[in-house]
């Protein structure tokens, strides 16, 4: 009998100290809060996993209560009913919103009060089942999920037309590109040279027509009409040459400046017009040379030669 009672005593003193436990810790609690709380509904669209019982309620950052249930909203199953205990003394008004945010890199959530901009405190909250409503907007974190696969629709997207710019043929035939305009751009200082000897040919050769023509006009008293026509058309003709010159002088010049232009779209052009002018340049120096070694063959008809019989 003895025995039995102490185990009883010794259990009765277990409980009374897990008792007085309990009741410290809650007086401990409540003591250093100290603050008093209002309940209200918040109604949050979608889901709110990681937003637990206990959860803590800030306003601006500032914890000001806490949550104290949730629950799916039995008039809309598509809504999350949390029901919070929030300071008193914090500023809750009709302008207060209500948003989900991210406690760090924990994944959990709390909710977080602030007041909406140009929204109109003086009017009284709604009241919901029981208490008071705070409604909820669409916190930045629920923005970006929402976005998220349009995110990732638009990257896919831009992804599969880099893949078609970036294909091989695409690539082969900028490779190619490069690769002629690398050919075309080596050949353009030996074109560059080629133009100003041409420049150059096309000068001596109007000073030697200029002297032609000079000595036809002093022999046009002797010479049959058609003469004088022959001199204009020659001085024409250098005159021609002269503008000609000139332009394809300032071709050259430009064609320093704008380098690849010209590789691309009238380097053959211009290798073509060199060769063309060269041959006309040495016709005309031809018929300068015999102009002036012998003058009289375009001046005086050519006397016929033939056979004389005497009688």
């Amino acid at each position: 009998m003895e025995r039995d009672a102490k185990y009883v005593a010794v259990g009765a003193f277990i409980l009374i100290a897990i008792a007085m436990a309990v009741l410290f810790v809650l007086w401990y609690t409540d003591a250093r809060d100290g603050r008093e709380y209002n309940l209200y509904e918040i109604y949050f669209a979608g889901s709110v996993s990681g937003l637990d019982r206990g959860s803590p309620v800030r306003y601006l950052g500032v914890d000001v209560g806490r949550v104290r249930r949730i629950s799916i909203d039995p008039t809309d199953a598509s809504r999350v009913l949390v029901v919070a205990e929030i300071d008193s003394r914090a500023p809750i008004s009709s302008a207060t919103r209500a948003s989900l945010g991210i406690q760090g890199v924990t994944g959990l959530l709390y909710v977080n009060l602030k007041e909406q901009a140009g929204a109109d405190k003086t009017q009284p909250l709604r009241t919901g089942e029981q208490y008071p409503v705070i409604d909820s907007v669409a916190s930045d974190f629920d923005v970006f999920l929402a976005s998220l696969p349009e995110l990732m629709s638009r990257a896919t997207s831009i992804l599969e037309r880099l893949g078609r710019v970036l294909s091989d043929e695409n690539l082969a035939g900028l490779a190619g590109t490069i690769r002629d305009v690398r050919a075309a751009t080596a050949t353009l200082p030996q074109t560059s040279k080629d133009v100003a000897s041409l420049v150059k040919e096309l000068r001596s050769t109007v000073t030697e027509i200029n002297g032609a023509a000079e000595s036809l006009r002093a022999m046009s008293d002797e010479a049959r009409p058609g003469v004088r026509d022959a001199v204009a058309r020659m001085s024409e003709v250098a005159d021609n040459l002269v503008k000609t010159s000139e332009r394809i002088d300032a071709f050259a010049r430009k064609s320093e400046t704008q380098l690849g232009h010209f590789a691309e779209q009238g380097l053959f052009e211009v290798e073509r017009l060199v060769r063309e002018a060269r041959s006309a340049a040495r016709e005309f120096r031809d018929l300068s040379r015999n102009l002036q070694e012998n003058p009289s063959q375009i001046i005086y008809e050519p006397q016929e030669s033939g056979v004389e019989i005497r009688p």
